[in-house]
């Protein structure tokens, strides 16, 4: 971990403190969620969402599922929820790091930068204590956009392997809006893979989007299993 990641992380942590420490569940949305996960945990019907005894079909079930194995490890508490989606807030800081530096190899200070800019956006300032479904969709957005690059780069089919499970996992995390920002990035790759350092794909365009139409319908059988 190089020095913007460094910086970015140790302020996560100070701000988490701060938001563990002081902060109760906001209602409407992260009370309901924690009711559905209470729910489920108390029920011990881990396939079908509910809440208040009616099933819970506005969003998928990974962050649910998540709370309630953290539960299952640590006992019953209210700091895990509070840690979950942050988690995945943190691990997207170091991914865009990661992606700004397969983006500008050349160029160490973009990646030390990109951490920072992200933390310090609207957006993450406004979510990234929340106990809420956009974090973790903006780390299945960069791993999808990582596998991008790296099919790109490599030549081989492992990047859109990976594009597959972040289309999946993000099916899981919050339906199809996983495709509104992996989808767009793969078919617009003719017009920015040309400026890619290290673009080595040498298989055609046509090649490319037959990769990238099994990578999505991988990626969708992955999130029609709990369905």
């Amino acid at each position: 971990m190089r020095g913007g990641s460094l910086t970015a992380s140790a302020l996560w942590l100070l701000v988490m403190a701060a938001a563990i420490a002081t902060r109760p569940f906001l209602p409407v949305d992260e009370t309901r969620y924690l009711a559905v996960a209470w729910e489920m945990w108390h029920g011990g019907n881990y396939l079908v969402p509910h809440l208040n005894g009616e099933t819970y079909s506005h969003k998928p079930p990974l962050l649910f599922w998540l709370i309630n194995a953290g539960w299952a490890v640590f006992g019953l508490n209210d700091w895990w929820p509070r840690l979950v989606a942050p988690l995945f807030g943190l691990t997207s800081l170091w991914l865009t790091a990661g992606l700004a530096r397969r983006l500008w190899p050349d160029a160490p200070a973009a990646a030390n930068a990109a951490p920072l800019i992200a933390f310090g956006s609207i957006f993450w300032a406004l979510f990234t204590t929340l106990t809420m479904f956009d974090m973790m969709l903006t780390f299945c957005a960069l791993v999808g956009m990582h596998g991008i690059v790296r099919a790109r780069q490599t030549n081989s089919p492992n990047g859109l392997w990976l594009l597959s499970l972040a289309i999946g996992i993000g099916a899981l995390t919050k339906g199809p809006a996983i495709l509104l920002t992996t989808l767009p990035v793969a078919l617009l790759a003719p017009f920015w893979a040309p400026v890619l350092a290290g673009d080595i794909w040498d298989r055609g365009w046509k090649r490319w989007y037959a990769e990238i139409s099994w990578a999505l319908l991988l990626g969708i059988v992955i999130g029609l299993i709990w369905a």
